[in-house]
């Protein structure tokens, strides 16, 4: 076989498996857009909205997207972030506050927040990566770094201190509701503009995973010595992976900000929002690219209905946050997304042990009837005295 020939089929392997890819995406995202009328399907007399509302479904996608967002960087180049929360927060706070002081549309607001998240971003960078901070370190400093910036919102007389911003509702200042008042009647039309939102990151996340791009932050992960050894610039690519992370992750915040028309430090710069918004990824599977997804419909439904069904019982959601945590990480380090994997496994190892057992079984058989001696006949006492006489 020639190279040429070895390269075509090659080349074949890999679009078979790119067309499987956008096939399972298209058949996903699919089902993510009638998921909302399904819900409403009475099942034996009792309608599943009772237990999974539209409400809740849209903060499962927004928490998909975050987390998503969020693999860009800390699961494709191994910076695991706790910091989150400030890019987040700065998306909300620019598109709540252009809005409301200046009359600025809230996509304008939108780009120009994730373009500030963005910049702060690559700020964080460089101070992290310039010193080489890496593993809990990292993880430390971006906290720190979030824990900052929210205590300089919330002393911010500017901003509004500590009690934030509320936007009225377009009828209020002359506008009218729709797609660009980015202000809706129902929650339907803000469930698919967070699933769009949804599948745009997660076109940018595959685009960045099948490119040079994607192999850099790969190898970033598994060894930055050994890369930088092989010429790799970790330094740059890391500040790459930062700044695009931070760019997404800040339409998450404006989305917030529009879908509830409030925002407070305490809400949108929260300390347990940093976990929130990664936690998805690592439940579902780090550095995959359905495992943000997966990991959001297994944590935020769970912890919402919890959170709904025993109100009297404070954080009681939270502790499912932890214990979920804590399960994954000992259990399946990898995410839920590698438990098919995992059980096919166990399942193949479990036939070749009894395989094994079964074929053990039958030659100990084999080799004990081989060496096992005839019966010899007795001889009589008068035999054997005949044969001394």
């Amino acid at each position: 076989m020639s190279a040429l020939d070895s390269l075509r089929q090659r080349y074949a392997s890999f679009s078979e498996r790119r067309y499987a890819t956008v096939v399972k995406a298209l058949v996903g995202f699919g089902f993510l857009a009638v998921l909302p009328y399904v819900i409403e399907i009475d099942v034996m007399g009792m309608e599943l909205a009772a237990t999974l509302s539209l409400q809740v479904l849209i903060l499962t996608l927004v928490f998909a997207y975050s987390a998503q967002a969020w693999n860009i960087m800390s699961g494709y180049t191994g910076q695991f972030s706790f910091g989150h929360a400030a890019f987040f927060g700065i998306g909300a706070y620019a598109t709540q506050a252009l809005a409301v002081d200046l009359a600025v549309n809230p996509w304008v607001g939108m780009l120009i927040g994730s373009v500030l998240a963005g910049i702060y971003g690559l700020c964080v960078g460089y101070l992290c990566f310039r010193y080489d901070l890496q593993g809990h370190y990292f993880a430390l400093a971006t906290l720190a770094f979030a824990e900052l910036l929210r205590f300089m919102v919330v002393n911010a007389g500017e901003l509004n201190g500590a009690n934030g911003y509320f936007k009225p509702f377009p009828q209020d200042y002359g506008e009218t509701f729709g797609l660009v008042a980015f202000q809706f009647q129902s929650d339907l039309p803000y469930y698919y503009v967070i699933l769009a939102f949804l599948v745009i990151v997660t076109a940018v996340s595959w685009a960045i995973k099948r490119s040079w791009i994607g192999l850099y932050f790969f190898s970033i992960r598994e060894d930055e010595r050994a890369a930088a050894s092989l010429g790799v610039p970790a330094y740059r690519y890391k500040m790459l992976g930062i700044g695009v992370s931070a760019f997404f992750t800040a339409w998450a915040g404006a989305f917030w900000s529009m879908y509830f028309n409030t925002i407070r430090p305490s809400t949108v710069f929260a300390l347990f929002l940093n976990v929130e918004l990664l936690l998805p990824a690592v439940v579902g599977g780090p550095g995959t690219l359905i495992g943000p997804i997966v990991g959001s419909f297994v944590v935020t439904p769970i912890s919402e209905i919890a959170r709904t069904t025993f109100s009297d019982i404070s954080g009681l959601d939270r502790i499912i946050y932890g214990i979920f945590l804590v399960v994954i990480v000992i259990y399946s380090p990898k995410g839920v997304v590698e438990w098919p994997a995992m059980a096919r496994r166990r399942v193949a190892a479990f036939r070749d042990r009894s395989r094994r057992d079964g074929m053990g079984t039958t030659a100990e058989t084999g080799a004990a009837e081989a060496t096992e001696t005839p019966e010899q006949p007795e001889t009589s006492p008068d035999a054997d005295t005949q044969e001394d006489d």
